[in-house]
C-alpha cells in the first residue's frame, strides 16, 4: 500500500518559523522584564528615629548609614585628610595614571609634586614659613587646583583662602596678616576686591595677565616662576595606617581651606573631614562596582552654573582625583561642545544643562519615522525597571543622536539642583534617550543656624542609581499646572535630615501644604516641614573651636520646604525664598506615551490627577500594537513610487491654525514640534497670524504714555507691522532706499504721525521725543534713547520735504529736527576712552548700556544709508564694536551675553554698575545689531555690506549664549538670562524672539532657534486681555526698575508687535538677506494653489486611497501602544 506523503508549502514553513521566533521573543521579554533593582529594596531607603521633639519630624538617615552608628566620614579608614586621599587612591594604582584634569593632563603623583613645589616656592619668595595663600577667581584650571592643594599636600603651615570672582570682600579674619598674603589671580571677570589690595605678592597664571591691573603694593610673578623657585618637590608624609581613631579624627578636624561665601559675606572654615566625607557622599551614589574609575571621564557645568557650592565642587573634583577619573568643568552653554570632544561617561549637570541635553536629543528624534514606536516601547521598559539601551529601536534612533552629541559613553547622569527645578518628564526623557541612570540630586545653596552659616560639601540627598519609580504629579496650582517635583531620594550617607513645621518658610506655603494634606494620593500623613541638615560634610562659619569640628555639626536650616514619603525619600515642595511651590511641567513629554497623565487634562482649577493613566499597558496590547504598526509600515514600503509623484499634484490644505490653539500648557508639545518641523521642511502649512493680538497690542500701544525710547520702538512696531515696504528689513528688487515699491505703496500716515510728535517733543539739546511737560532737565536722563525716533523723522523728511544734495533740509521742520538730533549725538555727548558714546546726558557721566545698541547705531546707519554717507556707517560699526567690547561677558555661565551697564566715568578704570546679563538689554542689543545689518545690505558700498554681514556673528553669539537658559516649557527667558531665580519675562522674550526670526530671515544658515522662538510666539500671542494687559501669568519687567516685574509697559506691547511682524516676514520670505535677497523658508507658501482653488485636490487615485488606509492603520497602532 502506497504511503502517504505530507506536503508543506513554503508559506506554512514561514508561518511556523515566525511563531517560533515570536515565542522566543516573548520568553526573552519575560526574562528581561525583571527590574534592575528589586522593588522591596526601594520600599525602605531611609531610617527614622523613634523619638522626636514636638513640631519636628523624626531624624532621617540613609539605610546605608543606620541609626546607632557614626555617619560616613571618609572613604577609607587611612584617608582622614586630602593629602592621603590623593596618595592612596581607591586601589593604590591611580597615582601614576595620567588623564585630563580640567585643562591639563596630569597624574596624581605629578599634581602632588607640583603642589609641593608651589608651596615651597611661596615660602622662598615670601621669606616666611607660614604664608597666607588667597585664590581669587574661578577654580577651573589645573594650576588653580595645584595652588589650592599646595598647603594640604606639602604639609607646610600655609593658610589657604578661596574668594570667588566678583566677591566684595571687605576684610579677612583677624588672624590674617596682609604682609604674609599671596594672591593667586585665577580666571576672573571682575577687578580685585579691596581686601586684597595690600597683598605682598601677586601670582598670575601666565604672562598675558601680568600687566592687567596689578595690585598697587604687590610684586607680580608668574606661576611658573613660583614652581621654579622651589628646591623641594617631595610631598609631606601622610601614612595613617597605624593611627588610632582619635588621632584620625584630630587630623580630620584640621583646616583644609577657608571659603568666602558671597551671599552671607562670611568665611566658611572647611575641615579635612568635611572634604573626605564629601568625597564619600559622591561615591555612595553608586554601587561599589559602579563607582568612577580610571576609565571614566567626568564632566560638569554645575559649578559655573551656580548650582554647586565651591566646597562641594572641590569634593567632586577630589572624587575624580581619588578614583583616577578624568575631570572637566565648563559653562552650561559649552557643555555639549565639550561632550563631543571628551566623550564623558559620568555627568554632573545643572538643571539648565539637563534641559539643554534633553532638547538636543529629543528634537531630532521627533523627526524619525519610528520615534513614536521607540518612545512607547522604551517608556514601557523604564516603567518596568529596565533601561532600554540594548533595544533595537534605541540603537537605530537614540544611539546615533547620542554619538553625534558625544553622549554615547554616558553611563550615569546626576542632575544637581535645589530639588524643585526638574520635572518627572525631564528625568524620563533623559533616561529614555541616554538609556542610562539619571539621578535627581538635592544640593541646597545656603544654610543658616542663628548667626552661623554653612555650605554643603556634598549632596544632601540623591535618588538611587536604579530607582526608576514615577508617581502621578500632585498639582499645587491649577491655573499654572505647577506640581510637585520628583523625589530626590534618601539622605546622603554623610547627613542627617529632619523637618521642622513651625518656620517662616512653612508658613509662606501653608495653603499649598494644606492642599497636599487633603490630596487623595495617600501622602496626607507624611511629615512636612522645612528641611534641616547636619553632618560632617559642611563648611561652617564661626567655628573657632577645633575640637568641635571633630564632631558632627549643629542643625542648619535650608529654607526649603519638603515632606518625607513612607519609603524614606525626600520630596521638595518649595525652594528657599521662592514665592511659588512646585515645578512647571515639561511639555516635551509625549502626553500619550509613558504612564504619566497629561498635564492639564482635568479642569484648569482641578487639584486632582487621573491616576488611572498610571497603569502599565498590557503586554498583549503592546505586542498587538507593534504588529499592527509593523504591518502598516511594511505596507507603506511597497506602495508604487508613482503615488508620490501623483500626490505632488494635489497639495494639502492647512490642517490646523495656532490662532485657535488652546493654552500652551494644554497642548501636546511633541505634536506642536512636529508641526513646526513640517512647516520648515516640505509641507504647505500656513504660518497663521493672530489678528486679534495684533490689534490689541497696537491699539494699546498707541494709547499708552511714552518716553523717548518707547516712542522710538513704537514707531518701529508701526512701521514693520503696517508699512513694511518702508522698513530696512524689506526685500527690494532695486538697491535704493527707500525703494520704488515703497514710494508706490502710499504714504505711511500713521507712522509719520508718530514721527511728527517726536519732533514736537524735541528738547533744546536736539533730543527727539524728550519734552513732555517742559520741566525736564536738559543735562539729565538718557542721551541716545531719542535717536530711536530718528528713522521715522528721516523718512518723513524724505517724503515731505525731499533731500537737497542727498541731505535732509536743515531749515525744514523734519530735516531740521533730524539734523539737530545727529549734531547733538556727535558733538555734545560724552565718550569713553575708546570713543563709545555715553548713554547718559550729563557731561562727564560716562556709562555704556546694552540698551543703547538699539538707539544710536541704527540711527547712524539709516542716516548714512539715506544720505549715501559711508562714514556714518563706519561710526555705527565702531559704536557697536566698542559697546560689545565693554559689555561682553567672557567667562562663566553667562559667557557670550552682554552685561547691562559699565561705568567709564574714570576714563581709564571702567567698572561695572550692573553686570547682570539682563534679558531686555541683550534683546535690545541683538535687535539693534540686526537693524544696522539690514541697513548695510541696502548700501551700494561693498565695504559697508561686508561689515554689515559680519554683525550676524555678534547676533548669533548673543542668541547662542542665551538660548541654553530658555524655559523649555513656555519659550520664555528669565529676567536675568543666566539666573534661574529671576522671573520669566514676557517682554524681553518677545524682543529676543523677534531677533531670532529676523536673523533666520536674513541668514538662512542661522535658524537654530526658530522653533523655540515659535514657542515664544505661541505663549505670548494669546496673553493680552481686552485692555491690552498681559494675563495668563505672563510677567513683564518694570522698565524703570529692571530687577522686578511691573505693569504692562509700552515697550512690551511694541516688542510683541515686532515679534509678530518678524515672524510673518520670516514665513513670507520678504526680508533683506545678509547676502542679498533670500527665498522663503521651505514650506512657508502663503497662497492657495490653483488645484486647491478649483477643487481638484479632493480627487484620489486608488494608490492614494491605499496610502491613506495604511496611514490610518499605522496611526491607530501608534495611538494604542
Amino acid at each position: 500500500m502506497e504511503g502517504r506523503v505530507l506536503q508543506i508549502d513554503q508559506l506554512s514553513i514561514a508561518l511556523l518559523l515566525a511563531i517560533l521566533v515570536i515565542l522566543a521573543l516573548v520568553k526573552y521579554r519575560q526574562h528581561g522584564d525583571q527590574p534592575l533593582l528589586h522593588p522591596l529594596i526601594l520600599a525602605r531607603q531611609a531610617e527614622a528615629s523613634q523619638v522626636h521633639p514636638p513640631k519636628e519630624s523624626a531624624t532621617y538617615r540613609s539605610i546605608n548609614a543606620p541609626l546607632g552608628f557614626d555617619l560616613a566620614m571618609r572613604p577609607q579608614r587611612a584617608t582622614p585628610d586630602v593629602a592621603s586621599l590623593l596618595k592612596l587612591g581607591v586601589t593604590g594604582t591611580e597615582g601614576n595614571h595620567a588623564r585630563r584634569v580640567l585643562d591639563a593632563s596630569l597624574s596624581n603623583a605629578e599634581l602632588r609634586r607640583q603642589a609641593t613645589e608651589f608651596a615651597y616656592g611661596l615660602q622662598l619668595l615670601m621669606g616666611v614659613s607660614s604664608p597666607v595663600l588667597v585664590l581669587y577667581g574661578y577654580l577651573t584650571s589645573a594650576r588653580a587646583v595645584t595652588a589650592l592643594l599646595a598647603g594640604a599636600v606639602s604639609g607646610l603651615p600655609i593658610s589657604t583662602y578661596v574668594v570667588p570672582d566678583g566677591a566684595q570682600v571687605d576684610q579677612f579674619p583677624s588672624q590674617v596678616d596682609s604682609s604674609r598674603m599671596v594672591v593667586v589671580k585665577l580666571h576672573t571677570q571682575s577687578p580685585m576686591p579691596v581686601a586684597l589690595q595690600n597683598a605682598a605678592l601677586q601670582v598670575v597664571l601666565d604672562g598675558s595677565e601680568s600687566s592687567e591691573s596689578p595690585l598697587p603694593k604687590s610684586k607680580v610673578v608668574l606661576f611658573d616662576d613660583v614652581l621654579g623657585a622651589s628646591t623641594e618637590n617631595e610631598p609631606g608624609q601622610c601614612d595613617y595606617t597605624e593611627s588610632r581613631s582619635g588621632e584620625l579624627d584630630a587630623i580630620g578636624a584640621m583646616t583644609f581651606a577657608t571659603f568666602y561665601d558671597t551671599a552671607s559675606r562670611a568665611w566658611l572654615r572647611t575641615t579635612n573631614t568635611a572634604m573626605t566625607s564629601g568625597v564619600t557622599a559622591w561615591l555612595s551614589a553608586y554601587p561599589p562596582e559602579k563607582i568612577p574609575g580610571m576609565h571614566d571621564t567626568i564632566v560638569t557645568d554645575a559649578y559655573l552654573a551656580d548650582e554647586l557650592p565651591t566646597p562641594a565642587y572641590i569634593t567632586l573634583l577630589l572624587t575624580a582625583l581619588y578614583t583616577g577619573a578624568a575631570f572637566a568643568s565648563e559653562g552650561t552653554s559649552e557643555m555639549l561642545t565639550l561632550s563631543r570632544i571628551l566623550k564623558p561617561s559620568l555627568l554632573y549637570v545643572s538643571a539648565y544643562a539637563a534641559f539643554q541635553m534633553e532638547f538636543a536629543l529629543w528634537l531630532p528624534a521627533t523627526g524619525a519615522l519610528l520615534n513614536n514606536l521607540m518612545y512607547r516601547a522604551n517608556m514601557y521598559a523604564l516603567r518596568n525597571g529596565r533601561f532600554p539601551r540594548s533595544s533595537l529601536l534605541n540603537r537605530f534612533i537614540a544611539a546615533p543622536l547620542r554619538r553625534k552629541l558625544g553622549l554615547d559613553s554616558v553611563r550615569a547622569c546626576n542632575i544637581l539642583s535645589n530639588g524643585t527645578t526638574i520635572d518627572q518628564a525631564t528625568l524620563d526623557q533623559l533616561r529614555l534617550y541616554l538609556a542610562c541612570p539619571v539621578m535627581h540630586t538635592y544640593v541646597p545653596m545656603y544654610l543658616v543656624q542663628g548667626q552661623s552659616v554653612a555650605a554643603v560639601t556634598s549632596p544632601v540627598a540623591s535618588t538611587h542609581m536604579y530607582d526608576l519609580q514615577a508617581f502621578a504629579p500632585q498639582l499645587v496650582d491649577g491655573p499654572t499646572v505647577r506640581h510637585i517635583a520628583p523625589h530626590v531620594g534618601p539622605p546622603a550617607v554623610t547627613m542627617e535630615l529632619k523637618l521642622v513645621q513651625d518656620t517662616p518658610s512653612v508658613q509662606r506655603h501653608k495653603a499649598v501644604l494644606e492642599r497636599l494634606a487633603q490630596d487623595s494620593s495617600g501622602h496626607g500623613d507624611d511629615p512636612v516641614g522645612e528641611v534641616f541638615v547636619r553632618g560632617y560634610a559642611l563648611a561652617q562659619s564661626n567655628r573657632e573651636d577645633i575640637s568641635r569640628d571633630a564632631k558632627m555639626s549643629d542643625w542648619y536650616a535650608t529654607g526649603d520646604v519638603a515632606y518625607f514619603r513612607t519609603n524614606g525619600t525626600l520630596v521638595l515642595v518649595a525652594a528657599a525664598d521662592s514665592e511659588q511651590a512646585g515645578v512647571k511641567p515639561d511639555l516635551t513629554l509625549d502626553p500619550n506615551g509613558g504612564e504619566l497623565p497629561r498635564i492639564g487634562q482635568n479642569s484648569a482649577h482641578s487639584t486632582t490627577v487621573n491616576t488611572a493613566t498610571l497603569s502599565t499597558p498590557s503586554r498583549m496590547l503592546s505586542v498587538t500594537s507593534t504588529a499592527l504598526a509593523t504591518l502598516a509600515m511594511l505596507s507603506l514600503c511597497v506602495v508604487p513610487t508613482s503615488v508620490q509623484a501623483q500626490s505632488e499634484k494635489f497639495p494639502s490644505t492647512p490642517l490646523y491654525s495656532f490662532q485657535d490653539a488652546t493654552a500652551l500648557s494644554q497642548v501636546s508639545s511633541s505634536w506642536l514640534r512636529h508641526s513646526e518641523l513640517q512647516r520648515r521642511s516640505s509641507s504647505t502649512i500656513v504660518a497663521s497670524q493672530n489678528a486679534t493680538m495684533y490689534n490689541l497690542a497696537i491699539s494699546s500701544l498707541l494709547m499708552a504714555q511714552r518716553a523717548s525710547w518707547e516712542q522710538g520702538v513704537t514707531q518701529s512696531a508701526i512701521l514693520e507691522t503696517y508699512y513694511p515696504q518702508w522698513s530696512v528689513f524689506q526685500k527690494s528688487s532695486d538697491t535704493t532706499y527707500p525703494s520704488q515699491q515703497a514710494s508706490q505703496s502710499g504714504i505711511p500716515n500713521q507712522y509719520l504721525s508718530l514721527a511728527y510728535h517726536s519732533i514736537a517733543g524735541q528738547d533744546r539739546n536736539g533730543r527727539l521725543a524728550t519734552t513732555i511737560t517742559g520741566d525736564e532737565a536738559l543735562t539729565q536722563g538718557a542721551s541716545q534713547d531719542s535717536a530711536s525716533c530718528g528713522e521715522g523723522v528721516l523718512i518723513g523728511s524724505w517724503i515731505i520735504e525731499g533731500f537737497q544734495n542727498n541731505q535732509p533740509d536743515s531749515n525744514g521742520y523734519w530735516g531740521g529736527a533730524v539734523t539737530r538730533e545727529l549734531d547733538y549725538l556727535m558733538r555734545d555727548v560724552s565718550r569713553s576712552s575708546n570713543g563709545v558714546l555715553s548713554q547718559r546726558a550729563a557731561r562727564g557721566d560716562i556709562q555704556i548700556w546694552s540698551d543703547q545698541t538699539y538707539m544710536g547705531p541704527p540711527f547712524f546707519a539709516t542716516y548714512g544709508l539715506m544720505t549715501n554717507n559711508a562714514t556714518l556707517f563706519e561710526y555705527a560699526f565702531d559704536q557697536i564694536g566698542g559697546i560689545r567690547n565693554a559689555l561682553l561677558l567672557r567667562q562663566g555661565p553667562g559667557k557670550g551675553l552682554w552685561g547691562h551697564i559699565m561705568n567709564y566715568t574714570n576714563i581709564y578704570v571702567p567698572h561695572w554698575i550692573d553686570e547682570r546679563a539682563w534679558l531686555t538689554g541683550n534683546a535690545w542689543a541683538a535687535a539693534g545689531l540686526l537693524r544696522v545689518m539690514a541697513a548695510a545690505q541696502h548700501s551700494s558700498n561693498q565695504t559697508v555690506q561686508q561689515k554689515g554681514q559680519g554683525l550676524s556673528a555678534n547676533v548669533e553669539e548673543i542668541l547662542n549664549a542665551a538660548f541654553p537658559f530658555i524655559d523649555q516649557n513656555s519659550g520664555l527667558f528669565h529676567n536675568v538670562v543666566n539666573d534661574t531665580s529671576t522671573f520669566l519675562d514676557g517682554s524681553g522674550s518677545a524682543l529676543m524672539g523677534y531677533a531670532v526670526f529676523r536673523l533666520g530671515s536674513m541668514v538662512p544658515s542661522s535658524r537654530t532657534h526658530i522653533d523655540m522662538a515659535e514657542k515664544t510666539y505661541q505663549t505670548l500671542q494669546k496673553s493680552l486681555d481686552p485692555y491690552g494687559t498681559y494675563t495668563n501669568g505672563i510677567l513683564t519687567v518694570n522698565e524703570l526698575s529692571s530687577g522686578s516685574p511691573g505693569a504692562t509697559s509700552t515697550e512690551s506691547l511694541a516688542f510683541l508687535a515686532l515679534l509678530a511682524s518678524a515672524r510673518r516676514d520670516y514665513y513670507a520670505g520678504n526680508v533683506t538677506g545678509s547676502n542679498g535677497s533670500v527665498t522663503p523658508p521651505a514650506g512657508s507658501q502663503q497662497s492657495v494653489t490653483s488645484s486647491q482653488k478649483s477643487g481638484t485636490g479632493v480627487l484620489m487615485h486608488t494608490e492614494q486611497v491605499y496610502v491613506v488606509a495604511c496611514a490610518v492603520l499605522a496611526a491607530a497602532a501608534f495611538l494604542s501602544l
